[in-house]
Parts: structure tokens; C-alpha cells; sequence
């Protein structure tokens, strides 16, 4: 196992073609989500799409990088829910590199992000139709705090959200 997994920066207009690609290769998630493979519009919308009341400019997007491979893409809306809070919009690892343990390791420097930057809770919405990330992020140490059922104008999918307090 390979411990030289980082967080970098990343932002539409430089990694638009990059996490199409990683969005691709994890096309058994992105179909599960939104029915179809991935395509622009859905890169598009990781980039760009903000949680009700916020701008663009409360999201965070990085690449998982282990050496020079992007194995890993990652959302975060800050102040959504509270101030305090970031909310895990999408974390999608490519799936070869899936039950190694990466992402703990992730997660880990999630936290010390959110840490640094006086974050007080880490939320984030499981599909209900995915339960291995469901367990994934209960061994995180996540914990239940509220249903979200999928409601008549959504995308069908039922949800938990999950948090950790920081």
C-alpha cells in the first residue's frame, strides 16, 4: 500500500478533461446517481452546483492524487449547513483504488483541513441505495443525523446524512 495519497487544489477551468476521466472510470457510482454515465454536464455541476442559499465561491474541489495518478475527486461546500459546518458534497474514488484504505487516509486529511479552518462538523448525504459507502463512512466515525427522503421534484433517491463532530 502506497501511503503517498495528497489533496490538491483543483479547479474547473485547468482539471475539467481530469475528472471527467476519473468520473468515467467510477461510472458504477455516477450511474447509480444520476442514471447514466458521467459527461460534461455532470462535471459541470460538481464544479459549479452550490448547496440553497451559497455562491460558487463556498465550494472546494480537490484531487486525490497518489504519485502523478488522480485517483479521487472531492466536493466541499463550506458554511453549508451552519457557518461551521462543511458539507462532503461528493467524494469519488476511482474504483481500482477502492478498499486500500485511501480513503481513510483522505478522510483523515479532510478533517485536518476542516480543523485548521475552524470547521465545527463535517456533514455529508449517503444514497441509501449505496450501502457500502454508507459503512465507509460509519467507520469514519460518522454518524446518523437525519433521513432525507427523496422528495417529488428531486432525483429519486433516498439519502442519510451523516456527521462528525470536529
Amino acid at each position: 500500500m502506497d501511503d503517498n495519497v495528497t489533496l490538491i487544489p483543483i479547479s474547473h477551468d485547468k482539471h475539467h478533461e481530469d475528472a471527467l476521466d476519473l468520473a468515467t472510470r467510477a461510472a458504477d457510482y455516477t450511474t447509480l446517481e444520476v442514471g447514466h454515465a458521467p459527461d460534461d454536464a455532470y462535471i459541470e455541476d460538481f464544479f459549479t452546483a452550490t448547496p440553497p442559499g451559497l455562491e460558487v465561491d463556498c465550494l472546494v474541489h480537490f484531487a486525490v492524487m497518489q504519485d502523478p495518478a488522480m485517483i479521487g475527486i472531492i466536493c466541499i461546500a463550506r458554511g453549508y449547513e451552519y457557518p461551521d459546518d462543511w458539507w462532503i458534497g461528493l467524494m469519488l474514488l476511482d474504483p481500482a483504488f477502492r478498499g486500500q484504505g485511501i480513503g481513510h487516509r483522505v478522510i483523515t486529511q479532510i478533517k485536518d483541513r476542516a480543523r485548521a479552518a475552524n470547521a465545527k462538523m463535517l456533514k455529508l448525504a449517503v444514497l441509501t441505495a449505496n450501502p457500502r459507502a454508507l459503512r465507509f463512512w460509519q467507520r469514519e466515525g460518522f454518524v446518523h443525523h437525519r433521513d432525507a427522503p427523496a422528495l417529488p421534484c428531486s432525483d429519486g433517491h433516498d439519502r442519510v446524512v451523516l456527521k462528525f463532530t470536529l
